[in-house]
């Protein structure tokens, strides 16, 4: 039976029994990162563009900054100083509704390689995995590993009875993921869910064999999304055409517009960005499929609730 700590914190055993618990997830994660190679590295938290995903939203910080939903644009303009393995656990912010899943401040943990792809990003995190069950004492039945890996064109075949990889319609494909592909999901232990339509595509690269995807996973455990891995986009005019399309996205969904980040711009263009595979993972989240803890204010020592 995996434990489990009242919203409130409960006694205060239970409070500092939480803080060892994120402790130990935290050492552990370091201590796989510099097994493997990696480099520490620290970004700002104020950003003057805050990213190119036209779904999420930032918060202001004052004087033309937010405060940065992800490291994900510094992080990679860290790569072309020939930085090859690069690692961070950060805060992040954004600006959305409280819930079970969700506060508008958390931990993110990114990390870059170059010379790979999102399989071989996938790979590690299946490795991440195994490494976080052996250092937590996990036991063995706990996680059975390798999870399966599906792709969307499966899932929604299977599911919701089309390929949205093939004939996209944004309407009738996030309709389904809410009424039938999610509920799907949280009954799925640990899964890999690969290969997602290319209008999804963010700054993950679209293969020129099958244009109809782009190169990205998510990992979900417990129907809790936990990761979001690409295989980076390298092209510096593709770039620049998908941040015009995610700003005209922004507009047409009534949101405003955020500034051009200049540097990676520039950074794109030269030295450029190397051949990689990145993945941004919530901390908060893996903590809580972990431990089986419902509601991430139990694994935050001062969520919004306790301020």
């Amino acid at each position: 039976m995996r434990e489990l700590v009242s919203l409130d914190a409960g006694s205060s055993e239970d409070f500092v029994a939480l803080i060892k618990k994120r402790h130990t997830v935290l050492k552990a994660l370091r201590n796989f990162f510099e097994q493997h190679g990696y480099l520490a590295v620290q970004t700002p938290v104020r950003v003057r563009c805050p990213g190119f995903d036209p779904y999420i939203d930032a918060i202001p910080a004052g004087e033309g900054f937010y405060l940065a939903p992800s490291p994900e644009l510094q992080m990679k303009r860290l790569l072309g100083f020939g930085l090859d393995r690069i690692y961070q656990i950060t805060p992040a912010f954004r600006a959305e509704e409280q819930g079970a899943h969700h506060s508008s401040e958390f931990t993110m943990l990114e990390w870059y390689r170059t010379g790979t792809d999102y399989l071989g990003i996938l790979d590690e995190t299946e490795q991440l995995i195994n490494h976080l069950m052996r250092e937590l004492e996990l036991p063995a039945q706990s996680w059975q590993m390798p999870f399966p890996r599906v792709t969307v064109q499966e899932v929604y075949e299977r599911h919701a009875g089309w390929n949205p990889c093939q004939n996209w319609d944004e309407d009738r494909y996030f309709k389904d993921w809410v009424s039938v592909i999610d509920p799907w999901l949280q009954n799925q232990r640990g899964l890999f869910l690969l290969d997602f339509p290319a209008p999804l595509a963010s700054l993950a690269r679209i293969p020129e064999h099958n244009p109809g995807i782009c190169e990205r996973f998510e990992l979900f455990m417990d129907g809790l999304e936990i990761a979001n891995a690409f295989t980076e986009l390298t092209d510096p005019l593709e770039h620049g055409l998908r941040f015009q399309a995610a700003q005209e996205k922004r507009i047409a969904m009534g949101k405003d517009a955020y500034p051009p980040d200049e540097g990676f711009m520039s950074f794109v263009r030269a030295p450029g960005m190397p051949d990689a595979g990145g993945i941004a993972l919530g901390v908060d989240r893996l903590v809580m499929a972990l431990f089986g803890i419902p509601h991430i204010d139990m694994v935050q020592a001062f969520p919004l609730s306790r301020l």
